[in-house]
């Protein structure tokens, strides 16, 4: 069978996956092979060359190019950057709806990603905050919304265990220098979420580059970084109709510096706590 191009009006009205998807009867045996590797997939295709989804599949590049020709693209990289836009809209902020049980739904979607969080194997936990508590520094990385809760994980952490760090990824790519201070006896504990950050990725590949363990917090979408992550964290989001739930990376955050701490025996928090008694930092 030969694949048939879909119209020039479907391009413009649907998204790319839709029109993949739309197109599938019409196309032959090995297009139909990469389109459902594109739908399957849509989340991952940003971040991926032509090259790296025909090894994937047994094909050549050169088939991959073929593909988005003959269904209607300019080619590879005309889908990709379609199937880009098509993400941001979907997955970006978006304008608050009704305001009909939205208290409701946010307290379900909350209920519901705890309960989520429970499915982590304990196992993968424990090594993760063995990984943290086993490192020379921990640098703890991340981007607008993310690097705020990067900051709260550096606050938890650092009652435990010292040289905890935290970093915006955006002004590390802007002072690229301060990778120099760290090597490969450290780890990096990385927040990103979709749309996830480009700064992010960037700092964290130089990274993994230099030989820093990768530990990384994530949603369950197709983060760039996770091929690279020595260990990751998938966390549920569901949240309301503008925003995605952070509850889970704090809660996760918060039990991770517990196991952290049971590492450690406590040793860092006593003499901490001494400290704190000591400047007089609470009122009690």
């Amino acid at each position: 069978m030969t694949t048939t191009a879909v119209s020039p009006t479907d391009l413009t009205s649907m998204p790319a996956v839709d029109v993949l998807r739309s197109g599938l009867e019409n196309f032959g045996r090995r297009d139909q092979q990469i389109a459902r590797h594109f739908i399957d997939h849509a989340e991952e295709i940003p971040f991926l060359s032509a090259g790296e989804i025909a090894e994937t599949l047994g094909v050549s590049g050169a088939a991959i190019t073929r593909f988005a020709q003959r269904v209607g693209f300019e080619g590879y990289p005309h889908l990709q950057r379609v199937i880009r836009q098509d993400l941001r809209a979907t997955l970006g902020m978006k304008q608050p709806g009704g305001q009909d049980s939205v208290v409701a739904r946010f307290w379900a979607s909350e209920r519901a990603n705890l309960e989520a969080l429970q499915d982590i194997p304990e196992a993968k936990l424990l090594a993760f905050a063995r990984a943290i508590a086993a490192a020379k520094q921990v640098w703890v990385v991340g981007a607008r919304s993310s690097y705020g809760i990067s900051l709260l994980a550096e606050t938890i952490l650092a009652s435990f265990r010292p040289w905890v760090r935290a970093y915006s990824a955006d002004l590390l790519l802007s002072r690229p220098e301060q990778l120099l201070e760290i090597t490969s006896e450290d780890v990096v504990v990385v927040f990103t979420l979709r749309r996830y950050s480009r700064a992010t990725t960037r700092m964290v590949r130089a990274l993994h580059k230099q030989g820093v363990g990768v530990l990384l917090i994530t949603d369950q979408g197709a983060s760039p970084l996770n091929k690279i992550a020595h260990q990751c964290l998938q966390l549920p989001t569901q949240g309301t109709d503008v925003l995605a739930s952070l509850a889970p990376f704090v809660s996760v955050s918060t039990l991770l510096a517990s196991l952290v701490a049971k590492e450690l025996e406590g040793g860092h928090l006593k003499e901490a706590e001494a400290l704190n008694a000591e400047f007089g930092v609470y009122e009690y």
